[in-house]
């Protein structure tokens, strides 16, 4: 009867140990599911941000490129105006010596 107390004991602890140790990997299976899907998360927001800046960046340059070349074209107009004057200047002085 001892014998089978003992037998039937150790049948019982091995099936709770089995118990626990499947329980230990599911638990330890969520939580590396759980770590993971907080990593993609993450990963998601970082990359959402990270393709805002992006975008601010990119309307912040075209802005500044269209602010260089409209001063580049005033500073164009410009010059050309003033090489107009001039030019005219020098057909003035050419045309009439007795002015100068």
């Amino acid at each position: 009867m001892k014998k089978w107390i003992r037998v039937s004991s150790a049948v019982i602890a091995l099936a709770v140990a089995a118990g626990c140790n499947y329980g230990d990997r599911d638990r330890a299976r969520r939580q590396a599911e759980e770590s993971r899907d907080k990593a993609q998360r993450q990963l998601d927001e970082t990359r959402d941000k990270l393709r805002q800046d992006l975008k601010r960046a990119d309307a912040q340059t075209r802005e500044d490129l269209d602010k260089a070349r409209q001063q580049l074209h005033r500073a164009l107009d410009q010059s050309k105006s003033d090489a107009d004057k001039a030019r005219e200047k020098l057909r003035d002085r050419d045309n009439n010596p007795d002015k100068q």
